[in-house]
């Protein structure tokens, strides 16, 4: 168990540490808050799973887990350490080029956003034969095709350009959702909500949380620090948003695998569903320990980047 485990306690005293630093920043309007995302999702990631589903973790030898937990903590102080030297680094050059953008405007950063979401999104409703709807609404999941989906394992080009504009759309939906409260006329506010509103049934009904979320934080952290309205209507609207995410997250995970068909044809769609389902997903400590003994089984060694050169090579 991993309460038995000297670097869990560490690792954990420093995340909370850590998390009450940002925090403080974040009230004090210091841009280096921002960071308490980075610490919430590691929170969720490796100190969550072990508590919901224990039973999991009782086979993995001790030592495995204090290994693993003296990682999630060397990276919070690395975290910490490193990224304001980066950021000093990084405001200290000047700003030049492409890279200069504060000589554009919201309504110009949005056209281009647009520009390339529109592109991607004709591309995968090319790749569907012009099935609009089945592009929005991929109602059979992993069980159908989707704008985006593919081989589990790819070895070709095609492969990789598909996967690799896959993260772009799921990406640029992301800075879309951003970029709805930067706007300044109601006319272009309302263009990115539409591009934004349309792609979220995709990542819902695709069956990865993972992409789902990636799509749809962005917009929930902006609107927590950027919202025009009282803290207390934000943090209400954020603790709805986290129950409606729990409680549609089971419908995914219940039928990604068949499809939502029978889900939206029920009346009551609860009784569809375990009421002891529990969220999975969050093992990222557990899947630490994996990679771990494999790498000491000597079964493999780290790439550090070398197979994502590869790939930018072949293509």
């Amino acid at each position: 168990m991993v309460t038995h485990e000297l670097t869990f306690y560490l690792a954990a005293i420093v995340l909370v540490v850590l998390t009450m630093e940002s925090c403080v920043k974040l009230l004090n309007r210091d841009n280096f808050g921002i960071t308490v995302a980075v610490y919430i999702t590691v929170f969720a990631w490796y100190f969550v799973d072990p508590f919901i589903n224990p039973e999991q973790y009782d086979y993995l030898p001790s030592f495995l887990l204090g290994q693993s937990y003296g990682q999630v903590l060397l990276f919070l102080i690395g975290f910490r350490v490193f990224v304001p030297v980066a950021i000093r680094w990084i405001v200290r050059r000047r700003s030049t080029g492409v890279f200069d953008t504060q000589r554009f405007a919201p309504e110009q950063i949005l056209i281009a956003a647009g520009a390339i979401w529109l592109l991607l999104f004709v591309i995968g409703i090319a790749r569907l034969g012009g099935d609009v709807i089945g592009a929005v609404f991929p109602l059979d999941s992993r069980a159908g095709v989707t704008m985006w989906g593919r081989g589990a394992v790819e070895t070709s080009t095609s492969g990789f350009l598909i996967a690799s504009a896959a993260y772009l759309f799921n990406a640029v939906t992301a800075f879309l959702g951003v970029l709805i409260f930067f706007q300044r006329s109601t006319s272009w506010r309302l263009l990115a909500t539409a591009m934004f509103g349309i792609s979220l049934p995709y990542f819902f009904l695709e069956g990865a949380r993972s992409h789902f979320l990636a799509a749809v934080l962005p917009f929930i952290i902006t609107y927590l620090f950027f919202g025009r309205h009282l803290l207390v209507l934000r943090l209400a609207v954020l603790a709805v948003a986290f129950v409606c995410l729990d409680q549609g997250f089971k419908f995914v995970t219940a039928f990604r695998g068949t499809g939502f068909r029978e889900l939206l044809a029920s009346e009551n769609p609860y009784e569809l569903v375990d009421e002891d389902m529990r969220q999975t997903g969050l093992n990222m400590i557990q899947e630490l320990c994996f990679a771990n003994a494999y790498l000491d089984l000597g079964a493999g060694f780290p790439a550090y980047g070398g197979r994502y050169l590869n790939e930018l090579l072949n293509f």
